[in-house]
């Protein structure tokens, strides 16, 4: 067997999180946090208090002088809360119109050296850049202010 000599940083890659961070739009609490919860299908699914979920790339913040940059970012949320008497909006466009319902968990992804991509915790830069997207925001059916995810667009 060849020997592999890797730096203790790629070996640390290589071994899988156990845990993910995140930052959570929780609609039914009417909070917005960041949160860290072992990284399998039942905890997403206890976090977003559903039993169906969506797990999408979506770019946070339009291009400006100040903001180049794109910033991607993969969404999951509960993919049946349209389906709820009075589905609550957890994410807008540029243009104000609904793009989500329902709880979200806004992680990263990340690629490993042969393609796989799998879902990887926020670094604090992210973090901070998406404070300034999450903003309290009321609807017709809800009034009441409520953190809600702005300037989210489809990739």
């Amino acid at each position: 067997m060849p020997e592999i000599t890797m730096t203790p940083e790629e070996f640390a890659a290589r071994i899988p999180e156990e845990t993910i961070t995140g930052y959570l739009i929780d609609v039914d609490r009417e909070t917005a946090q960041v949160v860290t919860v072992p990284k399998e299908l039942q905890s997403y699914y206890k976090l977003l208090s559903c039993s169906t979920i969506a797990i999408t790339e979506h770019r946070i913040g339009v291009r400006t002088p100040r903001n180049r940059e794109p910033h991607f970012f993969n969404i999951v949320s509960d993919d049946e809360a349209l389906l709820t008497e009075a589905p609550k909006i957890s994410a807008i466009d540029n243009m104000g119109f609904p793009m989500l319902c329902g709880n979200l968990l806004i992680v990263k992804s990340r690629q490993n050296e042969i393609g796989e991509v799998s879902l990887a915790s926020l670094e604090p830069q992210d973090i901070e850049y998406l404070k300034q997207f999450i903003l309290l925001q009321a609807t017709r059916k809800y009034p009441r202010p409520y953190p809600m995810l702005h300037q989210c667009e489809y990739c």
